[in-house]
C-alpha cells in the first residue's frame, strides 16, 4: 500500500528537459576577440621563454664555460624568459654565470647586473642580491648610490624583510651612504601644492631600515637617517608632538616615531609590523600598548583586505599578556573580518580569546550582529575546530545575544545539526515566540534539524531504559531508569512541539508552499506518523504538482523504516520512470537496512554508493555508509576489526572533497574501534584525521583518547618505530626511548 501511494507521487514526476534560455553574452565580439589574441600572445611568448632556457640548460650542460663568450643581450634574453615562467633556479644560475664566467669588459658586467636589479628581482635570494651589490661596489661602478635609492625601493625592501638575517649587515654597510646622499636631494613634501602627496616607497623600506638599525644596535646610524628623514619632510610634525619624549630611551623614542609616521603615510602594513617587532624586543608600557591600539584601529578603519585583518588579530594576541584590548577593538574586528570574509583569522582570535589562560584575566565579547550567525556557519561548516560551534553556541544561548532575525533559523540548524541539544533547545525556545516568532518556528530546515535530533534523543533514551529493565531490582536501577524514561519524555514532546508549532505557522497546509509540505512529511516519517505524512504528500497532489527527487527520497525514508526491501524496490521504479536515484537516496535504505538487519540490502546499496564516483556524494551519505559498515562489524575479532577500519579509510580516501572533520562524534567512534582492535596505526590515523583539529584539546574524554592511542604507539609490536616518538608529540604525550628487547 505504502509502496503504491509513493508510487504515485512518482508518476507525477516529468522527465522532460526543461528548456532553458542561454546568458546574455558578456563580452562583445570585439573584446572577445581581443582577449583570445592576448591569451594566444601569452602563449606564443611562453613558448619561446622555454626554447630559450632549454637552449640555455642544453648549452650549459655540455660545457658550462661556452657561456662566457655570449652577449649581454642574450643572457637577458634567459634571465627574463626565467621571469616569465617563474624559474627561481634558471634566474640563479644566469646572475652566478655573470659574476663567475663572464669574459667580457667589466664595465658590461656590471652594467648588465645593474640591469637585472633594476628589472626585476622577486625570484633572486637576498644572498644573490647582495653579492651583485657588494660586486658592483667593489668595481666602483657609478650606478650603485642611484640603483640601490631608486624611488621603488625595491633592492631595500628585498633586503629588509621582517625577519633578521645574514645579508642585514653587509647590506646596510652598501645602503646607509646612498640613503644619506639621497635623502638630502629628495624634494620636501610641503613643496607639492594642489594634490595628495604620497611617498616613495623608498622612504617605506627607509622606514624599516631605520628600525633594523636599531634592532642592530646601531644607534647612531640610525639617528642619522632619521634625522635625514626629518630633515627631508618625511617624519611629519605631529608624530613627533604625539610621541612622549620624558623617556630617556632614545632608541624607542625613535622607532614610535618611525610608527606614527608610518601610520601618517598609510604604511599601515609596515607600522603594524614594526610594532610586532617593538614589542617583542622591547618593555612595553602604555605608550606602546596605546600606540598598538591606534595601529589595530588604522588596520581595521581602513581595510582592504583580510591582510589588515591577519595584522591586527596578531596585534591583539600580542600585547594581551601586557594589557586586556578594549573590547570595542574585538567588536570591530569581528565585524571587519566579517566584511572581508576573512574566516580563518576570526577563528584564530576567537579561539585564543576562549582560552582559560586569556579568560583568567579578561572575557572578550563574541561576534555580534551578523558577525554572529557567519562564524558559527564557519565553524559548523569549514572549520576543523568544531567544538568552538558549541562555545559559540552556549554563550549564544546563555548570554542571551542578538542574531539578526534573517540568520536566527540558520544559526539554532547549525547546532541542532551539529548534536548540541541543550543550546539548541533554549535558543529555539527563546527565538520561536514574540514578533520575529514566525522566521524560526516556521523555517523547514530548523524544524526537520531539531524534530531529528531530538526523536532520536527519545529513542536513545528509551532504549537505555528497557535495557536496564532486567536489572531493576538492583539498587539505583529504578532511579535510571526514571531519568532515562522522563528524558525520553520530554525529548519526544518537544519534538512533537516544534512540528506543531510549524504546522501551525503554515496552516492551512493546502495553501503551503511545496517545500514546506515536503519538509513536514518528513518530520512526520521521522517521528513515527507515517500516515499523517502522506497525508500532507496528498495536498500536492491535489495541486497537481510534480515531485521532484527530494519528495521521492522523503517518501522513501518512510518506507525504508518500515521495509527496506519494499524501499529498495522504489529505487528501482525511481530508476526506471528517469528518476534517477542519489546518494541521499541509497544512503536511506542503507541506513534503516543496517537497524534491521537486512544483509542483502545493505550489500546492495554499499555497491550502489561506491559505483557513485561521477556523482557527488554529500558527507550525510558517507557518514550513513561508514555507521553503516561499523554496524556490521562491530562484534568481530581485532583481525576482522583491523581490516574493516582499514576498508572505511580506504573509503574516505575515496572521496578527498568530502569533509569528516565536522563529525567528532564518528572520529571518536572510528578511533574506539581501533582501540578496541588494537590497531595503533589506525587509532592514531583516524584521530590525526578527524579530531586533532575537531576536538576540544583540552576536554577530558579526548585527553584519556590521546593517552589510550598513545599506550598502542609504545607498544614493541608497534610496526612504524621510526615515527613513534613524531606521533606522541602530536598526542601530547611524552616521547619514549623504548629499545626492542633482545633474545
Amino acid at each position: 500500500h505504502l509502496v503504491g501511494r509513493s508510487l504515485a507521487l512518482l508518476s507525477r514526476f516529468d522527465t522532460r528537459d526543461n528548456l532553458h534560455t542561454s546568458p546574455s553574452a558578456a563580452y562583445s565580439s570585439r573584446h572577445i576577440s581581443q582577449r583570445a589574441m592576448s591569451k594566444t600572445n601569452i602563449q606564443a611568448g611562453k613558448i619561446a621563454a622555454k626554447r630559450k632556457v632549454a637552449e640555455y640548460e642544453e648549452e650549459r650542460a655540455r660545457d658550462p664555460t661556452t657561456v662566457a663568450n655570449w652577449h649581454i643581450s642574450v643572457y637577458l634574453e634567459v634571465y627574463y624568459s626565467a621571469l616569465q615562467l617563474n624559474e627561481p633556479e634558471i634566474a640563479e644560475s644566469v646572475v652566478s654565470d655573470i659574476l663567475e664566467l663572464y669574459a667580457g669588459r667589466e664595465t658590461l658586467r656590471c652594467d648588465l647586473l645593474g640591469r637585472i636589479l633594476a628589472r626585476d628581482l622577486s625570484l633572486l635570494k637576498g644572498e644573490t642580491v647582495l653579492r651583485i651589490l657588494q660586486h658592483l661596489k667593489n668595481s666602483s661602478w657609478p650606478g650603485l648610490g642611484e640603483l640601490i635609492t631608486r624611488s621603488d625601493g625595491a633592492i631595500a625592501r628585498k633586503m629588509t624583510s621582517p625577519r633578521m638575517s645574514d645579508t642585514d649587515r653587509p647590506f646596510l654597510r652598501i645602503f646607509y651612504p646612498a640613503i644619506l646622499e639621497r635623502l638630502r636631494t629628495m624634494r620636501n613634501p610641503k613643496q607639492w601644492k594642489g594634490h595628495v602627496f604620497k611617498p616613495p616607497l623608498l622612504i617605506h623600506a627607509t622606514f624599516s631600515v631605520v628600525h633594523r638599525l636599531i634592532l642592530m644596535s646601531f644607534n647612531e646610524h640610525a639617528l642619522r637617517i632619521f634625522q635625514a628623514l626629518v630633515n627631508a619632510g618625511f617624519v611629519p610634525a605631529e608624530a613627533m608632538h604625539n610621541v612622549d619624549h620624558s623617556s630617556d630611551n632614545a632608541s624607542l623614542i625613535i622607532s614610535m616615531t618611525i610608527i606614527r609616521s608610518c601610520l601618517h603615510w598609510n604604511f599601515r602594513a609596515l607600522a603594524a609590523s614594526l610594532m610586532a617587532q617593538l614589542i617583542a624586543t622591547s618593555p612595553v608600557d602604555k605608550a606602546i600598548i596605546d600606540l598598538n591600539i591606534e595601529i589595530i584601529h588604522s588596520l581595521l578603519s581602513n581595510y582592504q583586505t583580510s591582510r589588515e585583518v591577519a595584522a591586527s588579530g596578531h596585534l591583539i594576541r600580542q600585547i594581551h599578556p601586557f594589557s586586556p584590548v578594549p573590547d570595542s577593538v574585538i567588536r570591530l574586528f569581528y565585524n571587519t573580518a566579517f566584511t572581508v570574509a576573512a574566516k580563518d583569522e576570526a577563528e584564530d582570535l576567537y579561539s585564543y580569546t576562549r582560552q582559560d589562560r586569556v579568560l583568567e584575566t579578561h572575557e572578550y565579547p563574541p561576534p555580534e550582529s551578523s558577525a554572529l550567525p557567519w562564524l558559527m556557519d564557519h565553524f559548523a561548516t569549514t572549520s576543523s575546530q568544531t567544538h568552538l560551534a558549541r562555545i559559540l553556541a552556549t554563550e549564544a544561548a546563555e548570554c542571551d545575544l542578538w542574531i539578526p532575525a534573517t540568520s536566527r533559523a540558520q544559526f539554532i540548524a547549525k547546532t541542532a545539526a551539529l548534536g548540541y541539544a541543550t543550546q539548541a533547545r533554549a535558543l529555539w525556545e527563546r527565538h520561536s515566540q514574540g514578533r520575529d516568532g514566525s522566521v524560526v518556528a516556521g523555517n523547514a530546515a530548523l524544524m526537520i534539524r531539531m524534530v531529528s535530533l531530538f526523536w532520536n534523543m527519545h529513542k536513545t533514551n528509551s532504549e537505555k531504559a528497557s535495557a536496564l529493565e532486567s536489572e531493576k531490582e538492583r539498587p539505583g536501577i529504578q532511579e535510571k531508569i526514571e531519568k532515562y524514561q522522563a528524558a525520553s519524555h520530554d525529548a519526544a514532546v518537544l519534538a512533537e512541539r516544534v512540528r506543531r508549532a510549524f504546522i501551525f505557522h503554515h496552516a492551512p497546509l493546502a495553501n503551503a508552499p511545496h517545500w514546506h509540505l515536503t519538509s513536514l512529511a518528513r518530520a512526520c516519517f521521522i517521528v513515527g506518523r507515517i500516515s499523517e505524512g502522506y497525508r500532507v504528500f496528498s495536498h500536492l497532489l491535489d495541486r497537481k504538482e510534480s515531485p521532484d527527487l527530494y519528495d521521492c527520497n522523503v517518501a522513501l525514508s518512510a518506507i525504508a523504516q518500515l521495509n527496506p526491501r519494499l524501499a529498495a524496490i522504489m529505487i528501482e521504479k525511481m530508476a526506471a520512470i528517469g528518476l534517477h536515484p542519489d546518494g541521499v537516496s541509497f544512503g536511506t535504505v542503507l541506513h534503516y537496512a543496517v537497524i534491521q538487519g537486512e544483509q542483502q540490502v545493505v550489500d546492495d546499496m554499499m555497491k550502489r554508493i561506491r559505483a557513485l564516483n561521477d556523482r557527488r556524494v554529500s558527507t550525510r551519505t558517507l557518514a550513513n555508509l561508514i555507521r553503516a559498515t561499523l554496524a556490521l562489524e562491530a562484534k568481530g575479532d581485532p583481525e576482522a576489526l583491523q581490516q574493516t577500519l582499514a576498508n572505511i579509510m580506504h573509503l574516505i580516501k575515496s572521496f578527498p572533497e568530502i569533509n569528516l572533520r565536522p563529525q567528532p562524534r564518528m572520529g571518536k567512534a572510528l578511533v574506539y574501534v581501533a582501540i578496541r582492535a588494537k590497531d595503533g596505526v589506525m587509532a592514531y590515523n583516524f584521530w590525526k584525521l578527524m579530531l586533532q583539529k575537531a576536538a576540544q584539546w583540552d576536554d577530558k574524554e579526548q585527553q584519556n583518547i590521546r593517552h589510550t592511542v598513545a599506550q598502542l604507539i609504545r607498544q614493541p609490536s608497534f610496526p612504524l618505530t621510526q615515527q613513534r616518538n613524531v606521533m606522541l608529540a602530536q598526542l601530547a604525550q611524552k616521547k619514549t626511548s623504548w629499545d626492542a628487547p633482545t633474545t
